[in-house]
């Protein structure tokens, strides 16, 4: 691993902390470092397959089984908007997906401002899974929409931080497969992969174990200052691009 490489692997190990101590964070912080670094081509199917990690070493399996239907519903329409959204993939420039995945970190700062989401029944649940399924296929970021699901649906935020790993975890295993039959070398060439996964597992599990100690309002602080820095990078490169 050279020094270049450094602030990418600490932005993957913090990265997979948050997402499997508080149900988001994985994208919001990798992406914009790996989509620059390495190009929108090689980051998304290797952003999936990081994610697909976190999200296994992070379930709570009794979970699962408590709140069987919900995960169930969230899954079938993650996946309708996951073939949704690999059916216009071809069609996007580098550019649009660097603005995309830059919207799709805006709605979810926007979102985290919001004292009170509006309920939300079974349709909503899915409505907003497919939209989350979409981002998923399209800049491997469903967390923020996926998450905002949930708490919609009258969970609480405890809640959305476990329910949302098994649905993730499926979505991003299914996101990868299919981009990864499209292109396998894009995956397997990818620099540092061995490094990345040792790293991503490990980030994991400590976030599985320390995500209860975890204060609210720090995570809430510092989730909405790396996203905005997030948006701003990532526009700053699509405009150089054109």
């Amino acid at each position: 691993m050279t020094l270049e490489a450094l602030p990418l692997m600490i932005a993957v190990f913090a990265g997979s902390v948050l997402q499997a101590g508080v149900g988001i964070g994985f994208s919001i912080v990798v992406a914009p470092f790996m989509m620059i670094m390495l190009g929108t081509a090689t980051a998304i199917p290797l952003l999936l397959l990081l994610n697909t990690l976190v999200s296994l070493a992070a379930i709570d399996w009794a979970s699962w089984r408590a709140e069987a239907d919900v995960i169930r519903y969230s899954i079938v329409g993650a996946l309708g908007g996951i073939f949704g959204g690999l059916a216009i993939y071809p069609l996007l420039s580098e550019a649009m997906l660097l603005s995309l995945a830059a919207s799709f970190l805006f709605i979810g700062l926007v979102v985290s401002f919001v004292p009170r989401l509006p309920l939300i029944g079974t349709r909503g649940i899915v409505t907003v899974a497919g939209a989350s399924g979409m981002t998923t296929a399209w800049a491997a970021m469903p967390g923020p929409l996926m998450v905002i699901g949930l708490l919609a649906s009258g969970r609480t935020s405890g809640q959305a931080r476990v329910l949302v790993q098994p649905i993730a975890f499926v979505a991003y295993g299914v996101a990868f497969t299919l981009h990864g039959l499209t292109n396998w070398s894009l995956v397997s060439e990818a620099p540092w992969l061995v490094t990345f996964v040792a790293t991503t597992i490990a980030g994991a599990l400590l976030g599985r174990m320390v995500g209860g100690y975890l204060p609210l309002p720090v995570i809430k602080f510092s989730t909405r200052i790396i996203s905005v820095f997030a948006c701003i990078a990532l526009v700053r490169r699509a405009m150089q691009l054109g």
